[in-house]
């Protein structure tokens, strides 16, 4: 029989992990802000859901023991609050538990959302709970202030070690073909109506991943590069001498007049009008008469 564990550090010092219940051979220790539980090979099974970080490490498990694959000897698991885990084998299990006080003190280094990461293995932390153990069990409170030492290495080891193999988030991307691709679309369809859709489309991907890896292309935002093609269109015309900023407005896309001439002193700190005008001094040629603002 497997004996259920609550895996929740008490918040009065009443009882070194009062709310654990095992059989066989304990030993529990409260050491500063950490709480220190060995157990040996016997029937062990938790579910935690508790409010201060801990870490678990399996010593070693009855070689009739049915484990997953994600938790093997030598394996640990780093729980924050926010967490959730449960862990029920079928035979004895010799294992580590180390609590601290402060729900905070990892917060830096791991970040506690989801489930835990399971089935970790690191050399260092078998090496400080290996020490762990042996200074519990040969040494116990004469060793107090070694062994808070030694819980604090274990728990920023622990944090460290799971943080680099859990592996970042994917990356939504566009390849370089189809980011071409989108581009050549876009500036062959200035004066009409463009949609993210259809971009997606040619990009292959849904509407909001395309967003995504749009911007982590280009840096802009589908509906902001747009405007900029417009708007790099406007200035182009108006340096090759268009006169018409009505016409100019429609052949660039925009709704209005008005409209082209707001998002062009946006960008550029000058209306068209203005920047055609600033134009005839330097190349020499008789003003356009002005057609629109």
């Amino acid at each position: 029989m497997s004996v259920a564990l609550a895996l929740n550090l008490p918040r009065t010092a009443a009882r070194p992990f009062a709310s654990l219940e095992s059989v066989g051979d304990v030993v529990t220790l409260k050491t500063g802000a950490a709480w220190l539980r060995h157990q040996q090979l016997g029937p062990f099974a938790f579910t935690y859901s508790g409010e201060h970080p801990m870490v678990l490490f399996l010593f070693n498990l009855d070689r009739d023991a049915t484990v997953s694959r994600d938790c093997t000897r030598g394996s640990f698991v780093l729980l924050l609050p926010g967490m959730s885990a449960s862990f029920e084998p079928t035979g004895p299990m010799e294992v580590l538990a180390v609590g601290y006080d402060d729900p905070t003190v990892a917060s830096e280094r791991a970040v506690a959302t989801g489930e835990a990461a399971r089935g970790l293995t690191d050399a260092g932390i078998r090496a400080l709970a290996h020490e762990i153990r042996r200074v519990l069990l040969h040494e116990g409170e004469s060793a107090a202030e070694y062994l808070e030492s030694l819980a604090h290495s274990f728990l920023i080891r622990a944090s460290r070690a799971t943080r680099l193999a859990t592996p970042p988030p994917r990356r939504e991307t566009i390849s370089p073909f189809s980011l071409r691709r989108i581009a050549d679309h876009i500036e062959s369809r200035l004066s009409e109506r463009i949609t993210v859709v259809e971009l997606a489309a040619i990009a292959g991907l849904s509407r909001a991943h395309f967003s995504r890896a749009f911007v982590n292309a280009t840096g802009e935002s589908p509906h902001n590069f747009i405007r900029s093609r417009r708007l790099t269109l406007v200035r182009r015309r108006l340096d090759e001498g268009a006169e018409d900023l009505a016409l100019l407005a429609v052949q660039a896309g925009f709704s209005s007049h008005s409209h082209m001439t707001t998002a062009f002193r946006q960008a550029f700190g000058v209306t068209p009008r203005e920047h055609r005008e600033s134009l005839a001094p330097q190349t020499g040629l008789p003003r356009p008469l002005a057609v629109g603002g």
